[in-house]
């Protein structure tokens, strides 16, 4: 799995890590994706040679960040093996974790979700944007799409 970017958003206090690849719906993306530059899986650099790159920044500022986000492309079309070992990594900071997908909640693997603390669910639907779908403070684009969030142990 390779990661095309890392940034801080001060909006949301995240740290956000930008993976590419994206495989598309049976092989069609999102009308209207907003970052199709991140469906090639071959760009960015292997998570492997970033993570104690990525671990240092966060905590360099972990006083400026409320929690880490990881969106692509899409997250779940990589190596699950690979995004589970990044996501264990990134459970070191002690930071909730919020994973953005276009699949539904319950094709995620068991694995991944124990890793994760919110998971958005609900690929970009160009028909349904809205303005107004704001959730755990994270505006989402369109109306289809939901955050889950993990409350001991229980998904709401």
């Amino acid at each position: 799995m390779n990661i095309i970017s890392t940034q801080y958003t001060l909006k949301y206090k995240s740290f956000e890590i930008v993976v590419s690849g994206c495989k598309g719906d049976n092989g069609k993306h999102c009308f209207g994706c907003h970052s199709p530059e991140t469906w090639d899986f071959n760009i960015g650099e292997n998570y492997e040679n970033q993570i104690q790159k990525i671990l240092r920044k966060i905590k360099e500022a972990n006083d400026l960040i409320d929690w880490i986000w990881v969106y692509g492309g899409e997250p779940l079309d990589n190596n699950i093996e690979e995004l589970i070992d990044m996501l264990s990594s990134l459970k070191e900071s002690n930071k909730p974790i919020v994973l953005f997908t276009r699949y539904s909640f319950d094709s995620i693997p068991q694995d991944v979700k124990d890793l994760c603390d919110y998971i958005k669910c609900g690929a970009y639907q160009q028909e349904l944007t809205v303005e107004d779908n704001i959730q755990y403070g994270i505006k989402l684009a369109t109306s289809n799409q939901h955050i889950y969030k993990k409350s001991n142990n229980q998904w709401k």
